[in-house]
């Protein structure tokens, strides 16, 4: 995923270089020094755009100093900045690929109706006893490749310009992010340590600019992601009804909605050729420092829009811990009552779309439907988990389901409740290159950040992605990860 790869003589150590644009109008983070954040966030009449060429490690030793901004280069116009950036990823020609989904006769006639596509035949060989299809490139020459699609992440809180650009260029390094994903930011001014509470009262003077961005992008691509990492989150929140109207609405809105494919789709091409606008195919929220009443209000607008809804949670996340009970103590100081602020990040419960019989969608919580997730491990230690006896270690990880404890339940498939258009990632259990605060390991766990560029570069959903299993029959699903105190 990268402008070019180099390798260290001797150790084998590898590195790649990633072209970034960024659109930014934090006073802060100026182009001659874009890892200076100042305590008390600002922001200026204009937005300032640039790209950056950051050097990240992905293979052998990794170097304590990467990943880093290189290069950069200021841009006077965000059409100038995207276009360098897509030419840097124009370059990247793969063979074609081609993915195929086993459907009933039913769903083919009606995936056939729903497509707006040109539908092309193409001869798939299957040798006897095998399951592996084998296609000529000569059969897909007719083809067309993948568009280019953009990628925008918004950072959390305590995050200068910088560290933004490298955190987005570490993922795709690491994660082999497919080659029609162009990255971008879009930064505002996240405070340092102690400046939490200021920061988040003007991320609603950003809303105008975001959907500003939003627009130009839309000049340049059809289709784009959204990623939002801690606060970005709340930020993503906070301006939404700013920027939807930049956004084509969701296909997941059509009535007769097929839902039993594996992927995500595109907008259809109707729409995109009537209206200058984007089509939010995923939105990802990573460890989200936001309110879980606020995410119960807004999603459902939300996914009039959104194609796939997905959040990577972790009710062992410290950082958001503290959030919690700072949220808590300035509502005490601030005389609106010292209540309990339940976080959406920490939460590993289901939650859905469901359709009523007259075609409307609302959401739906796993608490509501006695749908709850019971964690194996919890918030244990490992030194104190070993310590526990067999009996209760056995009782916690044998917990039978609300109802329906037979032999049929347990053979049985797990369901996905609702329309599939929202997946919940428990990452609670995670051990592997993550701080003891549990906030920021999405770039640097690998099993995190593969399965993040499986998600956004092949539009696969959670059940069918590698690394997951389901839990339950709900929409929670974890990584097949081993904790770390299982040695051999």
């Amino acid at each position: 995923a990268g402008a070019f790869y180099s390798r260290e003589c001797g150790t084998g150590a590898q590195f790649l270089q990633c072209a970034v644009g960024y659109a930014t109008s934090r006073t802060d983070c100026q182009p001659d020094k874009l890892s200076k954040s100042s305590f008390w966030p600002s922001k200026t009449a204009d937005v300032r755009f640039g790209l950056a060429h950051v050097e990240a490690s992905f293979a052998g030793g990794f170097f304590p100093f990467l990943p880093s901004v290189e290069y950069h280069s200021v841009m006077s116009t965000a059409e100038e900045m995207i276009d360098k950036v897509k030419e840097g990823f124009s370059n990247r020609i793969d063979r074609p690929h081609l993915r195929v989904e086993v459907l009933d006769e039913d769903d083919v006639t009606e995936q056939s109706i729903e497509s707006e596509l040109n539908l092309i035949e193409v001869p798939i060989h299957l040798f006897e006893g095998e399951y592996f299809g084998y296609v000529s490139e000569a059969a897909l020459a007719n083809s067309s490749r993948a568009t280019p699609e953009a990628f925008v992440f918004l950072h959390g809180f305590n995050c200068d310009l910088a560290t933004a650009l490298g955190r987005v260029a570490q993922t795709f390094s690491l994660g082999n992010m497919a080659p029609h994903i162009v990255p971008f930011v879009f930064s505002y001014a996240g405070g340092t340590e102690l400046s939490y509470f200021a920061a988040r009262s003007r991320f609603a003077d950003y809303g105008p600019d975001f959907a500003s961005f939003l627009e130009k992008l839309s000049e340049h691509f059809k289709e784009v992601h959204i990623l939002a990492h801690s606060c970005g989150a709340e930020f993503f929140m906070v301006n939404w009804r700013q920027i939807c109207g930049s956004l084509l609405p969701s296909r997941a809105t059509e009535r007769n909605r097929h839902r039993a494919s594996r992927w995500i789709k595109k907008a259809s091409c109707s729409d995109a050729m009537l209206e200058q606008k984007m089509h939010l195919a995923t939105l990802t929220m990573v460890n989200p420092d936001v309110l879980e009443e606020k995410v119960l209000e807004l999603l459902p607008e939300i996914m009039e829009y959104a194609e796939h809804f997905t959040s990577y949670n972790d009710s062992n996340d410290g950082a958001l811990f503290w959030s919690e009970h700072c949220r808590r103590a300035m509502g005490w100081v601030s005389g609106a009552g010292c209540q309990p602020q339940t976080l959406f990040g920490k939460s590993v419960q289901s939650y859905w779309m469901e359709r009523r019989a007259d075609g409307s969608r609302v959401l739906e919580c796993g608490r509501d439907n006695q749908l709850t997730r019971i964690h194996s491990l919890g918030s244990l230690s490992s030194s104190s988990w070993r310590n526990r006896n067999s009996h209760e270690r056995e009782a916690r990880l044998c917990r039978p389901r609300a109802e329906g404890n037979t032999t049929a339940s347990l053979l049985s498939r797990p369901q996905i409740p609702g329309d599939g258009t929202i997946d919940i990632i428990d990452c609670s259990n995670i051990e592997q290159n993550v701080h003891k605060l549990r906030h920021n390991y999405y770039m640097l766990n690998t099993q995190m950040v593969e399965d993040v560029c499986e998600l956004v570069g092949q539009r696969q959903k959670a059940c069918h992605r590698t690394r997951l299993c389901q839990l339950n029959d709900g929409n929670v699903f974890s990584f097949l990860s081993p904790p770390e105190f299982l040695q051999s």
